[in-house]
């Protein structure tokens, strides 16, 4: 065999084995004067200052009023946070919000093409000079790929404000990283630093120092479980101050001295806010599961003092056993509370409505969620559910559906992403498809909801699907929303620290102002919403 064509590659490049695919391929299969395409893959790694940033990976203190609330244990504040690349579409983050220290440096190249094969251990140093003033956090990387051996044709996954262009193709799965390091290093204008690249047979890692005789970093791993069981998005979540501040200062107004509340939570600390604020005893009670979750949050509890406040319940049978037996171990719970997510926990509604029929003068905090939804056009997320019938002038209508009925077994037609990433045109107003009352939940006859809603469009597009998430009314005066945000407060259209839920459409087809989706929606009392909708978009 004398020609190879591969796509074995994912965003971090080699993470799917495609130095032992390529290595093996030399050694069994290839003759000595074989075409390898792509011929070779270029490898960069830029060095950046971001808060923002860094928000994905380390948590910090939690601060209310300006004054230390809750306190992080000391090995998860220095641990330097799961080894897997954060992958991201640095194509959308904004210029302002990261500083760029080192230019990207090449830091490896891999020839596809050798006979020899590829080395599947390597280290890379480079000494350069800092351009700037700032705290290494991370280091964006990208690839590329030279398809011929003259790299006359060259694929690019640099992100856009890197070219600086604005055609460049856009991709969902061949994207940028994000590399922490382990130690951030403050870095002045024109200090010499190395950047170090390490890669194995799947993974790289970095790290910068700027000694001259530095030791070689190992493999980076959590050893605090804290990375490894809260997702980079909701540790972003957890450092949002904005949302919570807004939290905190509902939340105190419900919490008594010297009172007992109950906490339901979905891999949160905040019911830990309660007792520090001066109840007596605070029941815990954490939806997600994963024993790892409750010895980190046992670190919390120790770091906080909290060990004679804070007492954990691991099963829903106990949660029930505690709001029945209220008047036989005289302690009246006077809270139920939970911290707002991007959507509804389906104990929420169950133990809200026992623990008002037990005692209906409990107070439950949050007041209200409502599930908004909007009509949008995406620039390019469409195209992951896009019909695929011709590719380079070849039909290949059978494999489409294939793949068309694939995506009906496994993902029906929603879609979980940060929206952030993802450019997009509002076409609607956003509508209330529910609105979730907990205090008179304990009334309602049924927990099944049903709502059949117009969607009036208001501008001209391609209607691609609707956005669904949810907003929640902590207070009469504050609100807080995991969909459509504040732009001045985060520099984006949507929430950064939430995955939005998209429902795609069908059919897509071109609006205009006056036109209509009649959506027919069913929200169960498990949280699942089921929506369908009419593509007709009559007037």
């Amino acid at each position: 065999m004398n020609l190879l064509v591969t796509e074995v590659f994912d965003t971090e490049l080699i993470g799917e084995g495609a130095i032992s695919v390529f290595n093996h391929a030399h050694q069994e299969l290839l003759t000595d004067d074989c075409i390898v395409i792509p011929s070779e893959a270029i490898v960069y790694a830029q060095v950046i200052e971001s808060k923002y940033i860094r928000n994905f990976n380390r948590v910090n203190d939690v601060y209310h009023n300006k004054k230390l609330l809750i306190k992080i244990p000391e090995n998860i504040k220095n641990c330097q946070g799961i080894e897997s690349v954060f992958d991201l579409q640095l194509s959308e983050l904004p210029t302002d919000s990261f500083k760029t220290l080192i230019p990207a440096q090449v830091m490896f190249r891999f020839n596809w093409s050798d006979k020899n094969g590829v080395i599947t251990d390597r280290k890379n140093a480079i000494r350069c000079k800092s351009k700037e003033n700032g705290i290494a956090h991370a280091a964006f990387v990208w690839w590329d790929l030279a398809m011929d051996t003259d790299g006359d044709i060259m694929l690019s996954c640099a992100p856009k404000w890197h070219l600086q262009q604005n055609n460049v193709p856009w991709r969902d799965h061949w994207i940028q990283g994000v590399y922490y390091f382990a130690n951030e290093v403050n870095l002045k204008t024109n200090e010499e630093v190395n950047i170090i690249g390490y890669h194995d047979e799947l993974s790289f890692w970095f790290d910068t120092n700027k000694s001259s005789s530095y030791s070689d970093v190992p493999f980076p791993y959590c050893e605090c479980d804290f990375h490894r069981v809260i997702s980079r998005t909701l540790i972003g979540q957890m450092n949002d101050h904005y949302l919570t501040n807004n939290y905190l200062t509902a939340l105190k107004k419900y919490v008594q001295p010297k009172s007992v509340c109950l906490f339901v939570g979905n891999l949160s600390f905040m019911g830990l806010a309660a007792a520090l604020f001066g109840a007596a005893k605070v029941y815990y009670y954490d939806v997600s599961g994963p024993q790892s979750f409750e010895k980190v949050l046992h670190s919390y509890i120790r770091s906080n003092d909290l060990e004679d406040k804070v007492i954990l319940l691991k099963t829903y049978k106990e949660v029930l056993e505690i709001i029945s037996k209220q008047k036989e171990n005289d302690e009246e719970i006077c809270t139920v509370f939970m911290e707002p997510s991007k959507w509804i926990l389906p104990e929420w509604i169950d133990i809200v409505r026992y623990s008002l029929q037990v005692n209906p003068k409990t107070n439950i905090f949050p007041k209200e969620g409502t599930v908004k939804i909007q009509a949008v056009e995406f620039d390019d997320l469409w195209k992951i559910r896009a019909p695929l019938t011709e590719v380079e002038g070849f039909e290949i209508i059978p494999f489409n559906e294939i793949v068309q009925e694939s995506i009906k077994i496994s993902d029906g037609l929603l879609e979980e992403k940060p929206l952030w990433e993802y450019p997009s045109k509002s076409l609607s107003n956003a509508y209330d498809l529910f609105t979730l009352n907990f205090e008179s939940i304990a009334n309602e006859s049924s927990l099944i909801l049903k709502n059949l809603l117009t969607v009036k469009i208001k501008n001209e597009g391609i209607c691609h699907g609707l956005v669904c998430w949810v907003d929640w009314c902590l207070d009469t005066d504050i609100h807080i929303s995991f969909g459509a945000s504040n732009k001045k407060i985060y520099n984006s259209d949507w929430y950064p620290y939430a995955r939005q839920r998209i429902y795609f459409l069908n059919k897509y087809q071109n609006v205009s102002p006056g036109d209509v989706i009649n959506c027919d929606a069913i929200l169960c009392k498990n949280g699942n919403l089921l929506v369908s909708f009419c593509n007709t978009y009559d007037h």
